[in-house]
């Protein structure tokens, strides 16, 4: 199986042609063992209304992300024994109602994964001026709605679109001056930092814009983030200036708990 190193030195040889590297945005630093966060938010989608080409149906959705440190271990990662960290994600998206979210027939995502502590750094590239591009991992699983645990055929874990709309941005811009930012937690001390990433084809054009706030006063990293997402569709035939606007999404998440009791939800899956 091709290392995590190798695989990330071959993906700086295909995105040196674009003369950026991407980088991970949700994962900047590992808090003690047994830490945990749950962002809150909205999943706001616009689409074109039955009769009109303008973006006047709005759909939202409550969505939250909870990410917690639930163990560690020493474990083989590229022949060596490495200090790792067991970290979970959970997703859900739905509708709020008085009992929590209704999230539909797909139901809540888990994701389980072995981290080396040491490919959490902090940075846009590791101490071999490798990019951060993905989260390496040793093993992983995965449990989507009432479905059976599944491991993770991967030795990276990728955080879009499952796990968060944020993307694998090409680089990561600081804005300003850090500030005091309110969330639900209280006030925190953040530095705001901003990513884009576009793709094309002849017939649909898309654009990920989003923004984190990095702070050292909430576990992992993050205090919050918001992303616009933008998709534009044409005939294959036609030329670019036909591209059109057909569904624009917006998210707002925000750091609304955090805590010292993590407890995982797959158990078995150690």
């Amino acid at each position: 199986m091709m290392s995590v190193r190798t695989f990330l030195l071959s993906l700086v040889c295909v995105v040196s042609f674009s003369s950026a590297l991407p980088a991970q945005g949700l994962i900047w630093e590992l808090p003690p063992d047994g830490s945990w966060v749950r962002f809150e938010g909205t999943y706001e989608k616009e689409m074109p209304g039955p009769e009109s080409n303008d973006l006047n149906v709005k759909l939202q959705w409550t969505r939250h992300l909870l990410i917690s440190s639930v163990g560690s271990e020493m474990a083989d990662f590229e022949g060596e024994q490495t200090p790792c960290r067991w970290l979970e994600f959970k997703t859900v998206t739905g509708k709020a109602t008085e009992s929590g979210i209704a999230p539909g027939v797909s139901g809540p995502r888990i994701y389980k994964v072995l981290v080396p502590e040491k490919a959490v750094n902090g940075q846009i590239v590791d101490e071999n001026k490798i990019p951060v591009t993905f989260l390496p991992i040793v093993k992983g699983y995965r449990k989507v709605g009432d479905r059976a645990v599944e491991p993770l055929k991967t030795n990276v874990l990728r955080f879009y679109p499952m796990i968060t709309m944020l993307e694998h941005y090409t680089q990561w811009d600081s804005v300003g001056e850090p500030a005091m930012v309110d969330i639900p937690t209280g006030a925190v001390t953040a530095q705001a930092y901003k990513g884009s990433f576009s793709s094309e084809s002849t017939s649909t054009r898309s654009r990920n814009e989003g923004t984190i706030w990095r702070t050292k006063q909430i576990p992992f990293g993050v205090a919050k983030w918001t992303v616009d997402v933008t998709r534009d569709t044409k005939g294959g035939t036609q030329p670019r200036s036909e591209f059109k606007m057909t569904s624009r999404v917006h998210v707002e998440m925000s750091a609304h708990e955090v805590g010292q009791n993590a407890e995982t939800e797959l158990p078995a899956s150690r």
